[in-house]
């Protein structure tokens, strides 16, 4: 209900497909798969020192029977010991500004730091909270 059926669907062929992940990967990107006894039950997509000293939280899902019980926080938990390998010094992501996810990234060390209304085509806009935690 944040946004309208025709902007997930774009949405998702722009940046979900399998076409616009390999271009992703291409450009830097990595993606790590979630799972749990061996089932994959969600993903995220990173790009480390974008822009320089931070890591960009490009994606991160679960399907919705894991939301809520904790795998999103060992998610994160996960790119804090990464980001501090790599001498970092936050990491950063765009989230819609309706999304509940907010609160929950609140509750993860995020605080909003600005906002953002981009253009991605089609017709279509994203209207996000820029978020970033220091690790």
């Amino acid at each position: 209900s944040i946004i309208s059926t025709g902007q997930i669907e774009y949405m998702l062929e722009k940046f979900q497909s399998p076409s616009a992940i390999e271009r992703a990967i291409a450009e830097g990107y990595e993606y790590f798969l979630a799972k749990r006894l061996g089932a994959s039950v969600g993903y995220m997509g990173i790009q480390a020192n974008e822009p320089h000293g931070k890591l960009f939280l490009s994606k991160i899902y679960l399907l919705k029977e894991y939301r809520g019980k904790g795998y999103a926080k060992d998610m994160i938990a996960q790119l804090v010991e990464m980001a501090q390998q790599l001498r970092l010094k936050s990491i950063w992501l765009t989230v819609n500004k309706g999304n509940p996810s907010v609160e929950a990234y609140k509750k993860m060390g995020f605080t909003v730091v600005r906002d953002q209304v981009a253009d991605i085509g089609g017709g279509y806009v994203m209207d996000d909270h820029i978020m970033e935690k220091e690790v």
